[in-house]
């Protein structure tokens, strides 16, 4: 049992890990695209300002 129990573990962190770094990859293109339309607003307001 203790020797089975840590592979476990690892497995889960290893799983952890990719279920992450695939998350993280199908957000980053959606953050790009708020960013931009973020700047897009800031540049609108600072016409409006004027």
């Amino acid at each position: 049992m203790a020797l089975g129990s840590p592979t476990k573990v690892v497995k889960k962190l290893v799983n952890s890990d990719i279920v992450v770094s695939i998350i993280i990859t199908n957000l980053l293109p959606y953050t790009q695209k708020i960013e931009s339309l973020g700047n897009m607003l800031k540049q609108l307001l600072i016409l409006l300002k004027k």
